[in-house]
């Protein structure tokens, strides 16, 4: 670092709350100082965090170096996440180390994309920092922060001596997160910051929130109401729009009893009637699709079947099959693919869903035996789609299931997370499996509006319904 360098960080070397309340973010509709702007509860996490990454950037051992943010949505934790990041990698005299995890790579680049704005409002940091996709480098002695997501890295062996962990309640790999932890235990000096939404109670992740506040070790900070900037008529909004359940957690920072709060059970136990059976053959007047969830090793497989027809033209659930892993973690691969093909004969299905990251080769040999396989990438607009359909049919009623404990068990878990490109449903991975049926079903859904042209043309597309509080709509019979 040279001597111009080293003035102009002078009055921010010792004082990491200065280095923030300098820096131009955007808010108020214009670029403005930090410092005009910052919130109570900002400056008491701020205050909180900073004794420890003097420490970290001393190559001290911090008083007090694992900090818990909670706080709700809106309340920039990424943002100030950032801010605490590229003071840590700026200020260090010494290469260092650190980690920024999150559960997926849309989360992940929450916290890169932050630290990409304050570079681009603070020009002067880009003579320290660089930002890459997967990395955030301080280009004069080398320090690295690099950014990791759940589905699509490992996490084992590293040293951080700085750990971020991004919305830990969206994180459904606990081992993923366990490794991280373990990894940063190795570090004595080191620094971890847990930001996160309030989850559901019962969960792992609530566990570690209640160790966490419990804990001398840890600085727990909580912010449990709508932050003061945010418009309230987008609040009330947001109250009309979500879930009850769904809103408190994420507007009111109230931790959610039971695992799961995209689906109403009200509206779960009203699709499960007690007098339909499982079906072995198809019903006259109804066309058929499955959705096909492959679990390899520790998770499990899905396979579901729904038909759509009748004199109502609905949706009905006909078959559910499951799969555990047995002896060694693993899934009896070729049992699933007898019962792919056996379905597929026995309800004349029209096609079968599958995501193609663990199934394609089974999609190939079912492909040869003429089964017509169609693949689903896991990508964002099919996550939209499959959680907007799922939604959507259990809110409107349309589904009519036979009473599978397990698939209710599973639609009941399940929780919605909104993303850049919509909506995606989430999980929580336990012994019955990480929703796998609920996976299944909302494959197969996907297929009900190709289906419906296979029977009387009884349904047309939904618009969507302003202020109805739910997702859009896709079908009503007419």
């Amino acid at each position: 670092m040279n001597e111009k360098q080293e003035e102009k960080l002078e009055p921010y070397s010792n004082d990491p709350l200065a280095f923030a309340l300098d820096l131009q973010i955007v808010a108020c509709g214009g670029v403005v100082r930090f410092g005009d702007v910052i919130a109570d509860f900002q400056r008491e996490r701020f205050a909180a965090l900073a004794p420890a990454l003097l420490a970290v950037a001393r190559g001290e051992k911090p008083a007090i170096g694992r900090h818990w943010w909670e706080a709700t949505k809106g309340a920039s934790k990424d943002s100030d996440l950032a801010i605490a990041l590229l003071w840590l990698l700026i200020f260090t005299p010494r290469p260092i180390n650190g980690q920024i995890a999150a559960s997926d790579k849309d989360q992940a680049a929450e916290v890169r994309k932050a630290a990409r704005d304050l570079l681009y409002h603070n020009p002067w940091l880009m003579e320290f920092v660089k930002v890459d996709n997967w990395q955030i480098v301080n280009v004069t002695n080398g320090s690295t922060a690099e950014i990791l997501a759940a589905d699509v890295a490992g996490s084992h062996g590293a040293r951080p001596d700085f750990l971020l962990i991004n919305e830990l309640s969206c994180i459904t790999k606990r081992e993923f997160a366990e490794n991280l932890m373990d990894n940063a235990a190795k570090v004595p000096g080191g620094i971890v910051v847990v930001a996160t939404n309030a989850g559901f109670v019962g969960t792992w992740q609530f566990r570690w929130r209640e160790n966490a506040r419990k804990s001398d070790r840890w600085s727990f900070h909580k912010w449990d109401k709508p932050s003061p900037w945010l418009d309230l008529e987008e609040i009330a909004e947001a109250e009309r729009r979500n879930m009850p359940a769904r809103f408190m957690r994420l507007w009111r920072g109230l931790w959610a009893s039971g695992t799961g709060d995209a689906l109403d059970t009200n509206d779960i136990a009203a699709a499960v009637k007690s007098e339909l059976p499982p079906l072995s053959s198809p019903e006259r007047g109804f066309a058929y699709g499955g959705g096909l969830d492959l679990g390899i090793k520790h998770d499990h497989s899905a396979l579901v079947v729904v038909g759509v027809g009748g004199q109502q033209k609905r949706i009905r659930l006909a078959s559910c099959q499951s799969w555990a892993p047995g002896p060694g973690g693993h899934v009896d691969l070729d049992t699933v693919e007898s019962a792919a093909l056996l379905a597929w004969r026995q309800f004349q299905l029209k096609f079968l869903r599958y995501d193609p990251y663990q199934c394609e080769a089974m999609a190939q040999r079912l492909r040869r035996r003429g089964v017509n396989m169609v693949e689903v990438p896991f990508v964002g607009k099919n996550q939209n789609e499959m959680a907007t359909t799922l939604l959507d049919v259990f809110r409107s009623r349309l589904i009519d299931m036979y009473d599978e404990p397990q698939l209710v068990a599973d639609l009941s878990r399940l929780f919605i997370v909104e993303k850049s490109y919509g909506y995606k449903l989430e999980s929580t991975r336990d012994d019955d499996g990480h929703a796998d049926r609920a996976t299944g079903l909302a494959l197969a859904l996907l297929n009900a509006k190709q289906l419906a042209h296979e029977t009387a043309h009884g349904f047309v597309m939904l618009p969507f319904i302003e202020n109805s509080g739910r997702l859009p709509g896709f079908y009503r019979q007419h």
